[in-house]
């Protein structure tokens, strides 16, 4: 039985090789880089933050996940994100619907904005 992929954009610690990727890498089924519009920060704690919208293009990695076990990961990670964000419908600049994690409101005091990409060498 086929069972419809579901795609996740990642944009810091949870991409291929990263801090968090243990986390999701047992079920990840495929992965391809990709591209969204918006704008990713470097918070100062070691985590990125990601804004949609605007002129950016923010680069990371589409996760897909096969739908049996697609709602256990992100639930999973629904709890490791946290309170600061919230799990949003995206798409990607190849047409791709994902989702992802977004930063709940503006960028706070001391985050600076990267050029398209979040990447911390002491995170990998």
């Amino acid at each position: 039985m086929l069972h419809r992929v579901h795609w996740l954009f990642v944009y810091g610690t949870l991409m291929p090789g990263r801090l968090r990727w243990p986390l999701v890498a047992d079920d990840v089924a495929s992965q391809r880089p990709a591209t969204v519009v918006g704008t990713v920060y470097d918070t100062g704690f070691g985590y990125p933050a990601l804004v949609l919208g605007g002129a950016g293009r923010v680069e990371g990695w589409l996760l897909g996940f096969d739908g049996a076990g697609a709602d256990a990961v992100l639930d999973r990670l629904d709890e490791v994100e946290g309170p600061s964000y919230r799990r949003v419908a995206v798409t990607t600049e190849d047409g791709t619907a994902a989702v992802t994690y977004e930063w709940i409101g503006p960028p706070a005091v001391g985050f600076t904005a990267l050029a398209g990409r979040w990447d911390r060498e002491d995170e990998r």
